[in-house]
């Protein structure tokens, strides 16, 4: 039984995303890290978790699930760390040893993808995991 790391990411996109890796995870008996990098101050870790734990529950309860949110409080509001940066560090924590990651793959036009840099191209240019994209 291994580990399968979920970035949760940003709204409208994420429950498909959640409900594919709960659906890998009871087929393989796998339990899933939910990683959340929180983008808005409206969110809260309280209601994310609450969000997260319904979508498992309509998906399929047995499966086991550990949900971290990154804040924007601390070392990374001081620094200004970058989300990208903030999640890929969470990847490469030496102590994990994660099957695969599952995260959203959004369509973006050229401008956007030139003006804001991707969560998905950060994971997958670590080059640490294999990745298993859902189109959202």
């Amino acid at each position: 039984m291994g580990t399968i790391f979920v970035a949760y990411g940003q709204p409208g996109h994420r429950k498909p995303v959640l409900e594919f890796a709960a659906e890998r995870a009871s087929a393989s008996d796998d339990e899933l890290l939910v990683y959340h990098v929180q983008e808005s101050k409206d969110e809260t870790a309280k209601q994310l978790r609450e969000e997260i734990e319904q979508v498992i529950e309509e998906t399929d309860p047995t499966v086991a699930y550990t949900v971290e949110v990154n804040t924007r409080a601390g070392i990374s509001d001081q620094t200004n760390v970058s989300k990208q940066k903030r999640l890929t560090d969470r990847l490469l924590e030496l102590e994990n040893d994660f099957e695969y990651v599952v995260m959203g793959d959004v369509e973006r036009g050229t401008v956007a993808e030139l003006a804001h840099s991707s969560m998905t191209k950060a994971v997958l240019e670590t080059h640490a995991l294999p990745v298993l994209l859902v189109p959202v």
